[in-house]
């Protein structure tokens, strides 16, 4: 169930720049709203510095199973 919603999440910050932007801004308020449980905040807060990057990147999804 977390992985799935890691991946999901994952997906949506790479194709999106506002919830790219809010999560770089944000993190605290992203991670609430998405109701993620203690565990998965910290692999996400973890994540934090990768999925914000500033440059826009290719999903590859082959490691993710998409």
């Amino acid at each position: 169930m977390e992985e799935q919603q890691l991946q999901q999440f994952v997906k949506r910050v790479s194709r999106d720049a506002a919830l790219r932007e809010e999560l770089k801004s944000h993190p605290a308020d992203v991670i609430v709203r998405e109701g993620f449980s203690p565990r998965l905040t910290r692999v996400v807060m973890q994540l934090v510095p990768h999925l914000t990057l500033t440059q826009d990147f290719a999903l590859d999804c082959s490691w993710w199973r998409c």
